[in-house]
């Protein structure tokens, strides 16, 4: 019985560490968060990949490709300004030049935020944002987490 009552616990403990914040409206409103994308954990299993099938043209793809994405994700800062009105500002800054676009974000009742899509910024329609240790994570339709993409929040 002690053992049922301790796996639980530990069980319990280990998810409720685990899980995400609902989204609420005064903790986004009228603050600018920028998106950070952060490839570099899945271009280095690529490299790893290529190495363990001893492809040489495979590793010359990826370590050219890597290169590539790099210099572009170094370029681009997205900013998203969340209003009181259910409007979100999308700034858009590469290569030196800028752009804004707006569109719409909502929370639904199970407190995940749902930002549409703009000309530039596109995702899944079902993919959702929650809130983890004051920082918004991106999930997939199915719960999955996207790792490599969230928003920080900017003063």
């Amino acid at each position: 019985m002690k053992k049922i009552i301790l796996f639980t616990l530990v069980a319990f403990v280990s998810l409720s560490s685990f899980s995400q914040s609902k989204v609420k409206s005064k903790d986004i409103e009228d603050k600018t968060w920028k998106l950070v994308i952060n490839i570099d954990e899945e271009l280095d299993e690529a490299k790893r990949e290529a190495e363990e099938e001893d492809s040489f043209l495979g590793e010359v793809i990826v370590n050219s490709v890597s290169g590539l994405v790099s210099g572009i994700i170094d370029e681009l800062e997205i900013y998203m300004e969340f209003r009181a009105n259910g409007e979100v500002k999308v700034t858009v800054e590469a290569f030196g030049e800028r752009e804004v676009e707006y569109s719409e974000w909502s929370i639904d009742s199970k407190g995940r935020l749902h930002i549409s899509d703009t000309d530039r910024f596109q995702t899944d329609d079902d993919d959702y944002w929650m809130m983890e240790d004051g920082v918004l994570v991106s999930f997939e339709e199915d719960g999955e987490l996207n790792e490599n993409v969230y928003l920080v929040h900017i003063e």
